[in-house]
This record gives C-alpha cells, sequence and structure tokens, in this order.
C-alpha cells in the first residue's frame, strides 16, 4: 500500500508538472523578482556610481565608426532617470522610457486581469506586441541620432 501511495504520489505530482506555462505569466513572475534589484541599482547608480564607471560604459561601436550603435545614451538616459529629469532621460535614449512604462503597462494590466477582473484565463497579454514597439522606438531614435549626425557633418 505504501508502494501504491508512493506511485500515485509520483503520478500526481508529474501531471501537476505538465501545466503550460503562458509567456505573460512568466513574464509577470520575473518582472516581480526584477523590480526592487532594479530600483536599488539605479539609485545606487545614480548617487555616486556613475562618477565611477560611468567612463566605463562608452560605446564601442561610436568610438570605432564614428555613429552611434542602437543602444548609445542608455547608460546616460538611465542616469537621469533615477536622478529625476526624464527629460533629458528621454533626450539621450527614449527606449529606457519606454521599457520602465512598458514594464509598469504590463505589469499593472497583469495584476487587474488576475486579482480584480478574474479574466487571466480568458485572455492571455500579447507580449510580443512590446517588443515590436520598443523595436519601433530603438530603430526611430537610432535613425534620429544617425541623422543629426549626417547633417551636423
Amino acid at each position: 500500500m505504501i508502494c501504491l501511495m508512493n506511485s500515485t504520489m509520483i503520478i500526481s505530482i508529474k501531471m501537476k508538472s505538465n501545466r503550460r506555462y503562458r509567456a505573460d505569466e512568466i513574464f509577470y513572475q520575473i518582472g516581480k523578482g526584477f523590480w526592487l534589484p532594479f530600483c536599488l541599482a539605479g539609485i545606487w547608480f545614480s548617487h555616486g556610481g556613475y562618477e565611477r564607471y560611468g567612463g566605463l560604459t562608452a560605446c564601442a561601436v561610436r568610438r570605432i565608426c564614428g555613429f552611434p550603435c542602437p543602444g548609445c545614451g542608455g547608460t546616460r538616459a538611465f542616469y537621469y532617470l533615477f536622478r529625476g529629469d526624464i527629460i533629458r532621460s528621454f533626450y539621450f535614449n527614449p527606449t529606457v522610457i519606454y521599457g520602465v512604462l512598458a514594464y509598469v503597462h504590463f505589469m499593472l494590466l497583469y495584476f487587474y486581469r488576475k486579482h480584480i477582473s478574474g479574466t487571466i484565463q480568458e485572455k492571455e497579454i500579447h507580449i510580443q506586441y512590446y517588443m515590436y514597439a520598443a523595436i519601433v522606438v530603438i530603430l526611430t531614435q537610432w535613425a534620429v541620432k544617425i541623422i543629426n549626425i549626417l547633417l551636423i557633418l
């Protein structure tokens, strides 16, 4: 009987592990664990880390080619975001602001659907739309930076 009970427990455990996880559920769980370390790193970086380590983050692509990469200005944008200067952060790299807004939007939407309206099982949040929008923001700001450089030359 003990063997039968153990095998039944093993079968029930295996059946539970076959559960299929949705992408929005996985991203929500990752996002919950990511928020506090991100904020702590941002606060540390904006109040002393940038002065010490900001020079190490200079873009190698820009040094070699003379043109900015799609991520150029991201460190300074991150720095100014946590200093509270959102406009300057947007100026250096709008992708950082977009990332924060997309993160907050996704987390609130998932929380609302799961805990308040109860419709999370019916409708999945499509993560790929956040990524498509991020690609558009990245390429647009990169094109604007390159056009500005070419106009100056």
